[in-house]
């Protein structure tokens, strides 16, 4: 099977204290050299047989190991939230119980009580024959069967206490398998199940010559975070993504584009070919082009190459068009739903808000975005066309669960 169910995926590898751990270390470097990104929660246990710094050494992500860590307290949601599959690799006998009966003594055990069964939770189960005939451990399986865990069956063969028989860990290469063909099973069933969203992110860049360019600030973090959060969610998403910015790994389907005019066609594109339900407008398109450069006298200087004087130009700049008016016009979905981005650098409380056709706006203001700081308001648009203040949000994250919100509104509002 080819690697691309799991280039670019997410997978959460839960390990617990096994004689048969040192199996999810090769797991581990099997899904990162497939083009996963992996990250590892271990029992205290586990630490007994195998280190942290194994998994961080292959992964290049940090070892979860406990609760309480400092600056990881909600570790349990944020990684289940992250995951776009989560795999225990190996479970034992004592972990199984814990899930089963929602102990959360563990990290692992306490990620599965936040666990939503939106995604595959694979177990593979790892211990003595006995053990694993045990009619308590049959019962814990079943239990976790019925709630929507997915047990690999155990092999046969040569046990770590000298006995032989069923309770064998999955070898990591058919775990690998099993894991491709689960991902590829719910990438099917999230793109069936819910509405195409296309991301815009970035800044246009509008060329002098063919070296200088005019373009503004936009880093595209805030796009990109939010096809991300969405991609994680099952949504299917396409990111349309300035060449110039750089935050763009892990997203599945991406379109770079560069000028106004190239930005244009490829949403255009996007739009006529592909059923997209809403569209995430939060690029930075150029307000103007240039239209030609010349001389303090008005003489035309040619802009093949690069230009080459040292006395002052002149730049005559005309308005591009404004798209985000045209998306409709675009859209083979006549139902299109637009959440635009608004931001502004002064203080005057009207915001021309009416010169939008989007049923959602992101206000924010320059003062309030920054790396740490991502202030704003959200606006919904009324029967009469107008738009009033709905929300708001003080982080990135808060943003990206309201835009979350205002897409499940969106598509269970009827047309």
């Amino acid at each position: 099977m080819s690697e691309s169910e799991t280039a670019g995926k997410n997978i959460l590898l839960l390990v617990s204290g096994s004689i048969a751990a040192f199996k999810a270390v090769s797991l581990a470097s099997f899904l990162t050299k497939s083009g996963a990104t992996v990250r590892v929660a271990m029992t205290e246990a586990a630490r007994e047989f195998v280190g942290p710094a194994s998994f961080e050494g292959i992964t290049g992500e940090k070892t979860r190991l406990h609760n309480f860590e400092a600056g990881s307290m909600m570790a349990h949601i944020e990684l289940e939230r992250w995951a776009d599959l989560i795999v225990f690799y190996p479970a034992s006998a004592e972990s199984i119980s814990g899930l089963a009966h929602g102990s959360g003594s563990s990290l692992p055990s306490a990620l599965f009580l936040a666990h939503e069964f939106k995604k595959p939770f694979l177990l593979a189960p790892a211990m003595n024959q006995a053990m694993w005939k045990h009619p308590a451990l049959k019962r814990n399986l079943d239990l976790l069967k019925s709630y929507g865990v997915e047990i690999l069956p155990p092999a046969s063969g040569p046990l770590a206490c000298g006995e032989s028989g069923e309770g064998r860990l999955i070898e990591p290469e058919d775990a690998l398998r099993i894991i491709r063909e689960r991902l590829e099973i719910s990438q099917v069933k999230s793109a069936v199940s819910k509405p195409r969203i296309l991301v815009t992110a970035g800044g246009t860049s509008e060329p002098i010559d063919e070296v200088r360019h005019l373009r503004n600030l936009s880093s595209g973090r805030t796009g990109y975070a939010l096809a991300l959060r969405l991609q994680q969610e099952g949504f299917p998403v396409t990111l349309l993504q300035s060449e110039y910015s750089f935050a763009r790994e892990g997203v599945r389907n991406l379109i770079l584009y560069s000028t106004t005019r190239d930005f244009a066609e490829k949403i255009k594109h996007e739009l006529e070919t592909e059923e997209v339900s809403f569209v995430i407008h939060s690029a930075a398109v150029a307000d103007y082009r240039v239209a030609e450069v010349t001389d303090t006298s008005g003489k035309p200087i040619g802009s093949s190459g690069k230009i080459q004087t040292n006395v002052p130009l002149l730049l005559k700049l005309v308005p591009n068009p404004k798209i985000i008016r045209e998306l409709r016009t675009w859209s083979r979905n006549k139902e299109l739903k637009i959440i635009s981005f608004k931001l502004t650098a002064d203080d005057s409380s009207d915001l021309k808000l009416e010169t939008y056709d989007s049923e959602w706006i992101i206000h924010n203001h320059l003062r309030d975005v920054g790396d740490e700081l991502h202030r704003g308001r959200i606006f919904s648009r009324t029967a009469d066309r107008g738009y009033r203040e709905t929300g708001s949000f003080r982080t990135k994250k808060e943003l990206e669960s309201a835009v979350v919100s205002l897409l499940s509104q969106g598509s269970e509002e009827k047309p």
